[in-house]
């Protein structure tokens, strides 16, 4: 290689790879080696541009500390990195679409510019909708919707769309069943198992008594208390029934309980013993163990046996005394005391019987007589005074307010 005074070599810009420069001191030869060094070029400060800096030259190294903090806080936040601060860079970042959940998104973030312009348009087209509002979709708000009454119409509810939680127990009456619509697997089992039991095969509805009136080929059964009622009156004018102990013909409502008869009317005991018999135009006849004992005659009255009327046995009379003849036919009067006869007012014409007086173990008792009964020639009573003695008087009504008096039948001993 040969060698050059250092004076007498010219400037390089550059060069291309190492060279060696041989320097002679005090006859020394020394070499040295210049690498990729430019000759008296110096570098501006913030003139190195990024596209000078060859790919991976900068070293951790070579960067300032604080960015080496920086970087070692965020490394490897590639993705789902959380930032506090403005996110900022030599491009912006890019959000995946339909990555923004509603969650992520701030309350009242989202503005009317930043809402697009057909929502904008349809929020403008629906503002103040208050009322008669078409709404596709759920409506929501922070208190209820209020629908006005009778305001959802049939054709407002979706087909198939009221189950059996939205009808009201009880709601569904007789009108709004349709016809044929209850099938037997809608009946309740006891009501299934009525009419297995209770309909025959071959009866229909056309076999069932009509309400305009029909005849019945069967037994009508009424329960206990179930009463048969006729008539218009509330319960029925006329009742028919049984409580379980007795059986009633009970008329209840307006007027008289009439029973006729073409031919005659009879009553009799469950075996056919006879109660009372009334034949038409002939005689009516009262049974006493299925034994005439009182008849109607073209001429009155047949009483088999005796016929016993009502007697008053009072013992103890003293004072006034008013004899009650329509409660009695006959008294017995034991005299305790002297005796008058108060005038009465039960008697009844044609009424006839007789009075017995009784002295007590005192005797001597006198009866005197009010101005309603009448003695023979007015010679008024006069009974045996003797202790115990019995008198008997007949008597008879002749009118209202005179009651004749027989001559006495003394001391029956």
């Amino acid at each position: 290689m040969a060698t050059t005074k250092v004076s007498a070599l010219s400037a390089k810009t550059s060069l291309a790879g190492s060279e060696e420069l041989l320097i002679n001191d005090s006859g020394t030869s020394k070499k040295v080696t210049a690498t990729n060094l430019l000759a008296g070029v110096s570098v501006a400060d913030g003139s190195i541009s990024t596209a000078k800096i060859a790919d991976d030259a900068v070293t951790e190294a070579k960067l300032a500390n604080a960015i080496n903090t920086a970087i070692a806080a965020n490394t490897a936040k590639t993705s789902n990195a959380t930032h506090t601060g403005d996110v900022t860079g030599a491009t912006e970042l890019t959000i995946a679409s339909g990555a923004v959940e509603t969650g992520m998104i701030a309350d009242d973030a989202v503005t009317a510019d930043k809402l697009a312009n057909s929502i904008n348009t349809e929020i403008a087209a629906n503002t103040a909708k208050v009322t008669n509002a078409t709404h596709t979709g759920d409506v929501t708000g922070a208190t209820a919707l209020t629908i006005a009454a009778d305001a959802v119409t049939g054709a407002k509810i979706a087909d198939d769309s009221i189950d059996s939680e939205h009808i009201v127990d009880g709601s569904i009456d007789t009108a709004h069943i349709g016809d044929d619509q209850v099938t037997a697997a809608k009946l309740a089992n006891s009501i299934n198992t009525d009419i297995a039991t209770g309909v025959t095969a071959n009866t229909t509805a056309n076999a069932a008594l009509p309400k305009a009136g029909g005849t019945m080929t069967g037994d009508l059964i009424l329960g206990d208390n179930v009463k048969l009622e006729v008539g218009s009156a509330s319960g029925g004018d006329l009742q028919i029934y049984h409580d379980g102990s007795n059986s009633y013909i009970s008329d209840a409502g307006t007027g008289i309980l009439v029973i006729r008869s073409d031919t005659s009317f009879q009553i009799q005991a469950a075996n056919g013993e006879a109660y009372f018999n009334a034949v038409k135009d002939a005689e009516t006849v009262l049974y006493h163990n299925d034994v005439r004992k009182f008849e109607t005659t073209a001429n009155g009255v047949t009483v088999t046996g005796t016929a016993v009327a009502t007697t008053d046995t009072d013992t103890s009379n003293t004072g006034s005394v008013t004899l009650d003849f329509g409660a009695n036919q006959n008294f017995v009067l034991t005299l305790t005391g002297n005796v008058t006869l108060a005038n009465p007012s039960t008697e009844q014409v044609g009424q006839s019987g007789f009075i017995t007086f009784i002295q007590d173990g005192t005797g001597s008792r006198t009866v005197s007589l009010g101005t309603d009964y009448e003695t023979a020639g007015g010679a008024g009573l006069t009974l045996t005074s003797t202790a115990s003695a019995t008198d008997i008087v007949p008597y008879v009504v002749v009118a209202s307010g005179r009651i004749l008096l027989g001559t006495p039948q003394l001391a029956f001993a």
